[in-house]
């Protein structure tokens, strides 16, 4: 695309400036009249089309062309010279301009940022070197008009449900930067109060702008943002409303991803904008710290991850996030305490601090907070082992009483954190302006694009899902659709000859010649667990027939099983996504098998959907899911 800019320039620029003024009917007629005189500037032969040659003079805007232009000029006619002759017709050009002049959807407006993988690792690049740019245009004292939305239409709403400081206060002045309306919503004084729900509140807010709505967004409750965006984004849909955006400034345990981008701009600060790889520590409350659960999927901007997580084992990280690093390749190793881990000698250069939230806490933990506080707690003494260029970081606030982060370190070369702290400010301006259509026009989606970066990552990433596409589950889709719909949560695997009698006989079941079988049910728990998940499997899939199942026990790990459910002829064809993403739901990590004629046909392995909801027999456990009845979400 690149190669064409010198002909667009050319041709179509005027009718892309205009484009949007126009009607269609008047759009057409004017690019009837530019094609008009291109044939006749440009149409040597007057034999009404371009040939290579034709067009590369063109593409030189009539000076002499070099290699470059004829490139342009053949990767033009390869690509719409639909009769194969080598040469464009008028009706070639116009399918060409039309092309050009055809609205491309903006990367990131009305987009939602609920954890930090909402935005693959080139958009959070792209965060990145934008707030970079805007660092170093304040820092030279240049027009910042550029970086500007300027949209007095567009409205941010600041919605916070738990007390906050530094990111509401950094998320509305990054509003009002951008010259937006401004709201802030009062959730001690709203119609929260008097048991409305959120879903309602944010109907009736996204009726008082004619512009895009912003909600910023802080809970006590987790998946608010998610949950948001799912029933919401169809209500601006049917109600003709600029698609709303979410960004999730904090949701209870969950995640912090705002917080998350700072950190790492902040680090990539520290490394000079070296992501080749990152040593960093991470202690304090682990277990509580949203902003250190972001870190799994935060830290993949670096080639190369090394982890030290210092902690007594009642702060330790949760084990599913730990699992989640050593699965991405991060090395990580465990210290309980700042004086076990300054015993050894690779120590980071990089720590990050979080405040202990021991309120949240049983009594025994708090019986046990003096310990736990001195674990974690810099003291002066420990100064001469820190190595030459180690920055703090924190995302406060400290607790004035039983800071970890003493208070003597604040002049110190050490303090990091008051950089990080305005950092918020910055990358959360170009966060609101991705999301609000001010920044994107030059994103480059492409990894190897990315690449060419100086210091850049390696980048890879998933393709997002177009918005504009109905949901897969509203889809009405046969068997082979539905499973290759599902590759979100379903992987095919490579199949067995045999039939896996082994797993059969163990639990005394005998070989079915055709049906399904689901192997690995809530592999690793208990064994009342066990049995508990594959009767629910049953009742939820309405798998009454005859059959049997069995529970093994794990070799790998004592006192622990897996359950195996064979179900003789049940026609798999006639199953769509929505069975298969309740099984993946109740059972992540079991194997699907179909057996046919005796012989196993085909073999799955269920992972977890990326959303789960309008199950109505499926209920969330955890009380803090916005989903939870609890929380009084209808929707």
């Amino acid at each position: 695309m690149a190669m064409l800019r010198p002909l667009l320039a050319f041709l179509c620029l005027a009718l892309l400036a205009s484009a949007a003024e126009l009607t269609a009917e008047e759009e057409k007629q004017e690019m009837d009249l530019h094609l008009q005189e291109i044939f006749a500037s440009f149409d040597a032969n007057k034999d009404g089309l371009l040939d290579r040659a034709e067009i590369a003079k063109m593409s030189s805007d009539g000076e002499e062309h070099d290699g470059d232009e004829v490139n342009v000029a053949a990767e033009l006619v390869g690509k719409y010279d639909t009769d194969k002759d080598g040469k464009l017709s008028k009706d070639e050009m116009t399918s060409f301009m039309e092309q050009q002049v055809k609205p491309k959807p903006h990367p990131f407006q009305g987009r939602t940022v609920a954890i930090v993988n909402d935005l693959t690792l080139s958009e959070q690049w792209y965060l990145y070197h934008k707030t970079r740019e805007l660092k170093e245009s304040i820092r030279q004292g240049t027009s910042l008009d550029r970086f500007r939305l300027r949209n007095a239409e567009s409205a941010v709403y600041t919605i916070f449900m738990e007390d906050s400081t530094r990111t509401k206060e950094s998320f509305r002045n990054a509003a009002e930067f951008h010259g937006m309306k401004v709201n802030v919503f009062d959730a001690k004084t709203s119609s929260f109060q008097k048991n409305e729900t959120i879903t309602d509140t944010i109907k009736m807010l996204c009726g008082y702008s004619t512009g895009q709505s912003l909600f910023v967004i802080r809970s006590k409750v987790e998946g608010v943002c998610r949950w948001l965006e799912e029933s919401i984004g169809e209500y601006c849909r049917t109600r003709g409303y600029p698609r709303a955006s979410f960004i999730n400034a904090g949701d209870g345990r969950h995640e912090h991803p705002s917080q998350e981008f700072l950190d790492e701009f902040s680090f990539l600060e520290q490394k000079g904008w070296d992501t080749s790889s990152i040593h960093l520590v991470l202690l304090g409350d682990l277990f509580h710290g949203r902003t250190v659960h972001s870190k799994v999927d935060g830290l993949r901007i670096y080639r190369k991850v090394y982890v030290d997580l210092i902690a007594p084992a009642e702060l330790a990280l949760p084990k599913m996030y730990e699992d989640r690093m050593l699965a991405k390749g991060y090395v990580v190793r465990k210290f309980s305490s700042i004086d076990e881990y300054l015993e050894q000698d690779k120590v980071a250069k990089t720590w990050y601090f979080t405040r202990l939230q021991l309120e949240r806490m049983g009594d025994k933990v708090l019986d046990k907070q003096l310990d736990l506080r001195s674990a974690v707690t810099f003291r002066q003494d420990m100064v001469p082992k820190i190595p030459p260029g180690t920055k703090f970081f924190h995302p406060l606030p400290r607790d004035a009483r039983f800071p970890t982060l003493p208070f003597w370190l604040d002049n110190s070369e050490l303090n990091g954190w008051d950089q990080q702290s305005q950092n918020g400010y910055f990358t959360r301006i170009v966060l609101l302006g991705m999301m609000g259509g001010q920044f994107g026009d030059d994103f480059v989606p492409d990894s190897q694009a990315v690449r060419k970066m100086p210091t850049s990552p390696e980048l890879t990433s998933s393709p997002r899902l177009d918005p504009a596409k109905p949901p897969l589950d509203a889809l009405d889709i046969g068997f082979q659709s539905a499973l290759h719909a599902a590759s979100d949560f379903i992987k095919e695997v490579e199949v067995d000859s045999k039939l896996g009698e082994s797993s059969s006989e163990e639990v005394g079941l005998v070989p079915i010649q055709n049906g399904i079988i689901i192997k690995n049910v809530a592999a690793g728990q208990k064994i009342e667990n066990v049995w508990e998940v594959m009767y629910m499997v049953r009742s939820i899939l309405n798998l009454h027939d005859v059959g049997g199942q069995g529970v093994s026990h794990c070799q790998q790990f004592p006192g622990t099983a897996s359950g195996f459910i064979s179900v003789p002829d049940v026609d798999i064809d006639k199953w769509g996504r929505q069975p298969l993403k309740r099984l993946a739901a109740i059972a992540p990590g079991s194997i699907l098998q179909v057996v046919k004629d005796g012989h196993l046909d085909t073999e799955f392995r269920l992972h977890v959907p990326p959303r789960v909801y309008n199950f109505k027999d499926i209920i969330c456990k955890n009380e803090a899911c916005v989903s939870h009845p609890k929380n009084l979400q209808h929707e």
